[in-house]
């Protein structure tokens, strides 16, 4: 819709209360905002745009286009969190969550960014949901045109389940015979928290991941680890990196209590060993999802400066 008026105007638990990447407010518990607030700042939002068909319905994506949009414009395709069996493509229903300061920044710097659906693990294993993702970034790149976008630009960021995703298909970018592999034009891939490490070993290594895989791993792969190894590693970032990768910016709390930093620790060094441009940011003390405070406005800061340096 078009917007002609701006103003100012916000893996041990259950899954199901992560729903952009974090814990959040219900949108009841959200103060009513400007429409124009809601839309990010963006001049432009198309939303609802059916990007694939499947046998359990449309997959949809919602794309903000920037106010200062040049001709042929940078993206940033975000893809939301929630264990893979819950959450939802909306980033501008919580305004103070960090991926809705994060895409006001992003859109003020003159990036579109788009919001991707993909299938949950209710209705498909993996890797659907990863295949799902590249479809979504395909079907942009195919209509870039359309919008004045850049198919040889653009950035992956996601949260969570999501962070797994995008570095997933960071990891496969160079390998077109692997589920969503193949992306062209990918030149950034942001990962907020992600698990990159899905086996067996993963868990002995870290033992709280047993309930986490009990619990949201086995629904994505439709096996324990330990049952399908082979599975698991290929739906593992981590044991899929080549060194073909675009530069990775990681970003996680050192008090995250579902995805051990250990993880992201690890797949920066893998990806630092094969040669990877690698920016890995702890923030002490933050929990999965960083919550609110004046610590977003670094975690915003590095994103927007990592995205103009490599986008």
């Amino acid at each position: 819709m078009a917007v002609t008026q701006r103003v100012l105007a916000a893996f041990l638990v259950l899954a199901m209360v992560v729903t952009a990447g974090c814990s959040r407010e219900s949108d009841a518990e959200v103060a009513p905002v400007d429409v124009a607030t809601r839309d990010l700042g963006a001049a432009r939002v198309l939303r609802g745009q059916v990007y694939a068909e499947r046998d359990t319905g449309a997959l949809q994506l919602d794309l903000f286009l920037p106010e200062q949009q040049q001709e042929r414009t940078p993206l940033v395709v975000y893809v939301h969190g929630g264990g893979w069996n819950a959450g939802v493509r909306t980033l501008d229903a919580d305004l103070g969550a960090p991926e809705a300061l994060t895409a006001q920044r992003l859109l003020e710097r003159g990036y579109a960014v788009a919001t991707v659906d993909y299938r949950l693990t209710g209705v498909a294993r993996a890797p659907a949901q990863v295949v799902d993702v590249a479809d979504a970034v395909r079907w942009l790149q195919q209509h870039a045109a359309q919008w004045q976008l850049d198919p040889d630009r653009v950035a992956l960021w996601g949260a969570s389940a999501g962070g797994h995703l995008v570095s997933q298909l960071g990891a496969v970018a160079g390998d077109p015979t692997k589920p969503g592999g193949g992306l062209s034009g990918i030149r950034a891939v942001v990962d907020w928290f992600g698990p990159t490490d899905m086996t067996a070993e993963a868990q002995v290594a870290h033992p709280r991941m047993q309930e986490y895989a009990a619990r949201v791993v086995k629904q994505l792969l439709g096996c324990m680890p330990v049952e399908c190894p082979a599975v698991a590693e290929a739906a593992s970032p981590v044991r899929n990196v080549s060194g073909d990768e675009p530069p990775f910016l990681i970003q996680q709390g050192t008090a995250d209590s579902l995805v051990p930093l250990d993880q992201s620790l690890d797949f920066a060094a893998t990806l630092r060993r094969l040669g990877v441009t690698v920016e890995m940011h702890p923030y002490e003390g933050l929990d999965h999802g960083f919550g609110r405070g004046p610590h977003n406005a670094l975690i915003v800061d590095t994103v927007a400066a990592f995205v103009e340096n490599h986008v």
